[in-house]
């Protein structure tokens, strides 16, 4: 999930009763991973981060998002102040590497391939043993022709990976309720282009509302999923909805897919079976 609680999870996921500074321990008994959106927006505390780490399995990974002071003033800032809060964030995930996924470089639309440069040197300076990965959602970095083929060998090259994101569920249809109006006015519309740039990819798909639109898209990336896991892959699946309610719906529908085309795959996603989430769908 791109989150470990929602309102509508409550008595599903986790009891009403439970606090919501534990609800990040009863997520992951569930999920094996979650990306983190807090450290985009704010430093947070060491303690914090340490009182995450502790909450969860030795298996558990966590995809923290680089702060947006790094990804997204890359041309109000001096190169070494950004920098420099590269490597405060850096230090801040270091005791943190042992539960470490994909950490993300999330950049906005507005970068574009005059600052290919600036990505690939951010990638340069990353120093943990854990995976990297670059989000790009400038139209110019999917020009097949062009700047998105600079982009692959340069993540390639530094074994870096590429954020495949899918938001062709949100867009397949006119925006018939407030969730895909918004959806629609906040992701990213960029074409979906599945290409493995590192041993971990990182997919980032953002579901319909409307459950029985995603089989199609469910179906074409468990193909890719077990295909990638057949080359010995890695890869993590962040899976969103327009809400995110149904999101973890859709995740454990994902889950299945794979598991049916890959008889080695043993799923390990099994959502907890309440009246609360029956109602809800």
């Amino acid at each position: 999930m791109a989150q470990w609680q929602h309102p509508a999870w409550v008595n599903w996921l986790y009891p009403s009763s439970l606090p919501s500074a534990e609800r990040i321990a009863r997520y992951s008994q569930v999920f094996s991973t979650v990306e983190v959106g807090s450290t985009f927006y704010t430093q947070v505390e060491a303690q914090q981060l340490q009182r995450w780490y502790d909450a969860v399995a030795e298996s558990f990974r966590f995809a923290f998002k680089a702060p947006q002071t790094v990804t997204h003033r890359l041309l109000e800032r001096p190169w070494d102040d950004i920098v420099t809060d590269w490597r405060v964030f850096m230090a801040a995930l270091e005791p943190l590497q042992a539960k470490l996924g994909p950490t993300m470089l999330q950049f906005p639309a507005s970068c574009d391939e005059r600052l290919l440069e600036h990505i690939m040197a951010l990638c340069e300076l990353w120093t943990l043993t854990t995976p990297l990965s670059v989000e790009t959602r400038h139209l110019a970095y999917f020009d097949r022709t062009c700047h998105e083929s600079t982009l692959l060998k340069g993540l390639a090259a530094r074994g870096v990976n590429r954020v495949v994101m899918d938001s062709r569920p949100v867009f397949s249809t006119q925006a018939y309720c407030d969730s895909l109006v918004d959806a629609q006015k906040k992701k990213p519309r960029v074409p979906c282009h599945p290409v493995v740039t590192g041993s971990h990819p990182v997919v980032r798909y953002i579901g319909h509302p409307d459950l029985p639109l995603n089989d199609k898209w469910l179906d074409q990336w468990a193909a890719k999923l077990a295909q990638w896991l057949a080359q010995e892959l890695t890869p993590t699946v962040f899976v969103h909805s327009s809400d995110n309610i149904a999101a973890p719906t859709l995740a454990a529908a994902l889950d299945q897919r794979v598991q049916d085309l890959c008889s080695e795959y043993q799923p390990l996603l099994q959502l907890p079976q309440s009246q609360q989430q029956a109602s809800l769908w």
